[in-house]
């Protein structure tokens, strides 16, 4: 006999007030279309270049140091700080 594995119980999203399971799918696509877009955010033409710079330095992911590294990070975030120098990144 085959058990299925329990489901997560629904909660109440603190944006529209209806029962969900996970992320609220339609605060979701309002939160994305009010957000500004990613060359707004900063993250235009330069910083895919740079992206690819520190991913070349920094193959490897920084969390696991095992896998291919495919994202890059800022290691103190711009929100507090933290500016686009390659000693602020890492893959």
């Amino acid at each position: 006999m085959r058990r299925s594995m329990p489901t997560k119980p629904a909660t109440i999203c603190n944006g529209c007030g209806h029962a969900v399971r996970g992320s609220c799918p339609r605060c979701r696509r309002e939160r994305e279309k009010n957000r500004p877009s990613s060359h707004d955010r900063g993250y235009g033409a330069k910083w895919r270049k740079l992206r690819r710079y520190v991913l070349s330095l920094d193959p490897v992911c920084k969390i696991c140091n095992r896998a291919v590294a495919t994202e890059v990070d800022h290691i103190k975030r711009k929100a507090d700080g933290g500016t686009d120098d390659t000693n602020n990144l890492q893959g």
